[in-house]
């Protein structure tokens, strides 16, 4: 119901301070929703030289429509089928970005002394605007960006910006999906061939146009969140300091060998996570039932992800007829069998990492990683994407394995291209490359729809997400 003018002054004439405690309305109409380019309408009745606008676009539409200010005559337009690439960009990107938009950022002066920073924000936004690219997010740059809780805010928007809302799966739930087909496969005796179509992993369309309006939820951390993954860091980076010197003193180090122990940890972990959580549920249900106080958890409730996998596979066994008193034991030869398990492609990339990271502390490095986080992603989302930039030391281990291993473990077989600072300008020319191959019919849409300039950097987007911030 619209609040009458009049209503408005005789309300702050009784109450000064209305105004104040009463939001403004503001009446706005169709015609408010419509914005440039503007063309001639093709009204015959109208023909009005810049009065046919673009109505708000929402690139799931399917399309867009441009609408007449003066006369209302409406026309449609249909977005043709896109492919995009997929580019993976590590969590310290958008940490530098973020630094180099922020210009009250203590770092600022030093990011932008570097002008890859620049062309890079350049160039990344004039692929990404001409729906050449998407930078799907995940949750690790939730949980880095948490992790410099200072700047998440700030972090956050930058990499939703590049995603366009589009977040992979988490790690678990990949690893998951392919160790469930594969252990199928096994069961009847047939090999598995991975299809790696990134729509798998997403619960939204990669390949929409990117355009207009994007509705987004400003998914605050719950309570305690960002303690838990603190804690959580420093525990995993402490124990990686201990398993640094355990591999720093190893004697007769073997790759290979290392490769396969790696592996052979898998069902030792999946067991130790479920007996773990029915020990602490147990001691949660003891203490409930003797009325002692207890300070409830999520974690107490809710069965890691080890759990949910198990319980899968029994299912699938079941369903290829194998006896309950068996199933166990058939599930547990399917873990010992390291050759098998190395076929998927989760825990291949993410048993060699390991052991190169091992190799690299056997080698005489003096510091370990101050976290596995890299591991974690580059194993789960690798073979679904089309480049990646990561950190140097990341993208050495994936391109630089010992001579003399099995070729399967050389990582050869995807054709991810894998960037870091110590190749930044090709990736510049790639991120060009792309660009530059869109049709040309997609680029005429892009001119119809945001202008000649649509493709212009959003310089002030950090800027911007300050002002709301305050």
């Amino acid at each position: 119901m619209k609040y009458k003018h009049c209503c408005l002054i005789r309300n702050e004439q009784e109450n000064p301070k209305i105004l104040k405690k009463q939001p403004m309305q503001v009446r706005f109409s169709r015609r408010d929703l419509i914005h440039g380019p503007y063309k001639q309408c093709p009204n015959p009745k109208c023909l009005d030289p810049r009065s046919f606008g673009v109505f708000v676009v929402t690139g799931s539409s399917g399309g867009y429509s441009r609408e007449c200010t003066r006369c209302g005559f409406s026309k449609g337009y249909a977005f043709p089928e896109i492919k995009k690439s997929i580019v993976y960009l590590d969590q310290f990107v958008i940490s530098n970005l973020v630094k180099l938009l922020d210009r009250s950022h203590k770092s600022h002066e030093k990011i932008k002394a570097d002008p890859f920073w620049k062309n890079l924000f350049i160039k990344l936004e004039g692929a990404l605007k001409s729906q050449a690219i998407i930078c799907p997010d995940s949750f690790y740059h939730r949980d880095e960006s948490l992790a410099e809780s200072k700047d998440f805010k700030l972090m956050k928007r930058l990499y939703e910006h590049f995603s366009n809302g589009k977040t992979l799966h988490m790690s678990h739930q990949i690893e998951q999906m392919q160790i469930t087909e594969h252990f199928a496969n096994w069961l009847s005796g047939q090999k598995t061939v991975f299809d790696f179509d990134p729509s798998k992993i997403v619960s939204e369309d990669l390949n929409d146009w990117s355009v207009g309006i994007r509705v987004g939820v400003n998914m605050r951390p719950f309570p305690g969140e960002v303690e838990k993954i603190k804690n959580l860091n420093f525990k995993t980076k402490e124990q990686l300091k201990s398993l640094w010197s355990v591999w720093q003193n190893k004697r007769d180090f073997e790759f290979l060998k290392q490769v396969k122990e790696e592996t052979g940890g898998l069902w030792e972990n999946l067991i130790g996570q479920a007996v773990k959580f029915e020990q602490r549920r147990g001691q949660l249900m003891a203490k409930v039932a003797s009325g002692e106080k207890y300070d409830f958890e999520l974690d107490d409730f809710l069965p890691p992800p080890s759990n949910s996998l198990l319980d899968e596979l029994f299912r699938i066994s079941k369903r290829q007829g194998i006896p309950e008193g068996k199933i166990l034991v058939t599930i547990m030869r399917y873990f010992k069998d390291i050759e098998t398990l190395l076929e998927i492609p989760k825990i291949r990339i993410s048993s060699v990492m390991f052991a190169s990271l091992a190799r690299s502390a056997n080698l005489g490095k003096k510091e370990a990683p101050k976290s596995l986080t890299d591991t974690g992603f580059i194993s789960s989302y690798l073979p679904y994407c089309d480049a990646m930039f990561l950190d140097k030391e990341s993208a050495i281990i994936l391109r630089e394995t010992p001579k003399g291993i099995p070729v399967k473990l050389r990582l050869k077989e995807f054709n991810t291209k894998i960037f870091s600072l110590k190749n930044k300008e090709e990736f510049l020319d790639y991120l060009d490359e792309l660009k530059n191959g869109i049709p040309k019919e997609q680029i005429n849409i892009l001119k119809d729809v945001g202008g000649e300039n649509y493709d212009k950097p959003f310089w002030s987007i950090i800027e911007h997400e300050k002002i709301e911030k305050d």
